[in-house]
């Protein structure tokens, strides 16, 4: 029997390790690992500081990760004793954050809720809300587009969601941001969260949401409404195989991991189409070709008008690939294991990246090229399933992937077909990657009518 070996080591720094290449000022460096998986291989290790990464790229390997090793490569922190980090601070035991024996019967519970048939009746809802932001756009100025899609997809979520009109705060947003800088440092910081300050930060942000969940709440217990067909009003009357009602702490955890979820990864993607369409004008120029026909009497885009919109979703699929909102999915290798024939060791952060994935040359042709038709229902076919992962894979796949690509259809087509987005010139945007992908410093852009 061959004894595993150790998978390929990136050398590093004394002490820093690979530290200053994989954190840069704007976050992840996707970069960084791109450039050891073309040097090393689709299994390669590194350190940065005292913890042990591995980057794994090879399809095949993903797969088995993701579904067949579930319990031995596991959420990271699902598992960890004590205090906790990550994601786990904030969203608590929830279903993106819980272990395997514990997501399983909230998974039971919420898929359900989410179908496409339960989510086709906020179609209208989307529709109307992007009208309400449009109402607030002239001809000629110049907006922050990232800051309204954040609004518009916060009050999507809002009203679809929890059925509250819910207006967006400043500290709100960057309280958001600051526990994604905190999520970070908790993967490659050494030094204790009380001693960093990170620990303090994370229980102001904790106060915060949970004031914001103790509202939705309380709204919907003081206003019981059984005519309410919002998420929350549905989880509210949930009851598990004994016939329980869901605990607060658990309606805690996963209303703050929808609200989060559920805009803001939505609202980036939306930023990066716009940026993309403007960087492209000829797939620009398509798709409102497409809008024009299929909302030709000029009514709000609905349910219905999807399917009269394959080139819309096209452009967000794209979108995903070459920008994907979550840059890497990290992992705890809960034991030693072996994996393609190497040795892994226990502790370690396993990393899947989609940007990687999506820029892989030998599965993407000219991959840093914005081309929809990549996403054609002939070409489509031919992508492998753990090539490209905007939402995952394996049966923790993002529970709101079908939500997310309706509310982006309807929006976009909305937005592209009122207005022309450009960008100002010698503007510079550049991603900042923490947990989700955004740009650095808003998106200006240039609103003409059409």
């Amino acid at each position: 029997m061959n004894t595993p070996t150790l998978p390929p080591t990136v050398p590093g720094l004394p002490i820093l390790g690979n530290a200053p290449a994989f954190i840069m000022s704007n976050g992840i460096s996707v970069e960084f690992l791109q450039k050891i998986q073309q040097s090393h291989g689709d299994l390669v290790h590194f350190k940065a500081l005292n913890q042990s990464f591995y980057l794994v790229s090879s399809a095949e390997l993903i797969r088995e990760v993701l579904l067949e090793r579930m319990q031995e490569v596991v959420k990271l922190d699902s598992e960890t004793e004590g205090a906790p980090r990550g994601l786990r601070r904030f969203l608590g035991n929830g279903i993106l954050t819980a272990n395997y024996d514990d997501w399983r019967p909230q998974r039971k519970l919420i898929q359900p809720l989410l179908h496409t048939k339960q989510i086709a009746k906020y179609a209208d809802t989307i529709g109307a809300m992007g009208e309400r932001m449009l109402a607030g756009w002239q001809d000629g100025e110049t907006r922050n587009i990232h800051a309204d899609m954040t609004q518009v997809t916060l009050w999507v979520i809002a009203d679809t969601m929890f059925g509250i009109d819910f207006q967006q705060s400043t500290e709100l947003e960057q309280a958001g941001r600051m526990a994604q800088k905190i999520v970070v440092d908790d993967l490659v910081n050494p030094l204790p969260g009380w001693l960093t300050g990170r620990d303090a930060k994370a229980e102001r942000i904790n106060t915060l949401l949970t004031q914001l969940v103790t509202q939705f709440l309380e709204e919907h217990r003081t206003h019981p409404n059984r005519e309410r067909h919002d998420l929350l009003s549905v989880l509210l009357d949930t009851r598990d195989e004994d016939g329980k009602p869901l605990s607060d702490e658990l309606l805690r955890d996963n209303i703050l991991t929808m609200f989060f979820a559920g805009h803001e990864t939505t609202a980036n993607t939306l930023s990066w189409a716009l940026y993309y369409l403007a960087k492209n004008p000829a797939v620009l120029q398509a798709l409102q070709a497409e809008v024009d026909v299929a909302l030709a009497d000029g009514h709000t885009p609905t349910l219905a008008d999807l399917p009269r919109l394959p080139y819309t979703q096209m452009v967000l699929k794209e979108t995903m690939r070459i920008q994907p909102t979550v840059a890497m999915i990290p992992r705890l290798v809960a034991k030693d294991i072996t994996l393609g024939g190497y040795a892994l060791k226990a502790g370690a952060v396993l990393l899947i990246s989609p940007y990687v994935q999506h820029h892989n040359p030998q599965k993407w042709q000219t991959p840093t090229v914005f081309d929809p038709t990549r996403f054609s229902a002939e070409s489509e076919a031919n992508i492998g399933k753990y090539d490209y992962l905007p939402f995952g894979a394996g049966p923790r796949i993002c529970i709101g992937n079908h939500f997310a690509m309706m509310e982006g259809q309807i929006l976009l087509a909305l937005v592209v077909r009122h207005y022309d987005l450009q960008l100002p010139v010698g503007s510079v945007v550049e991603p900042l990657r923490q947990i989700t992908c955004e740009p650095e410093n808003g998106l200006a852009m240039l609103l003409h009518k059409r």
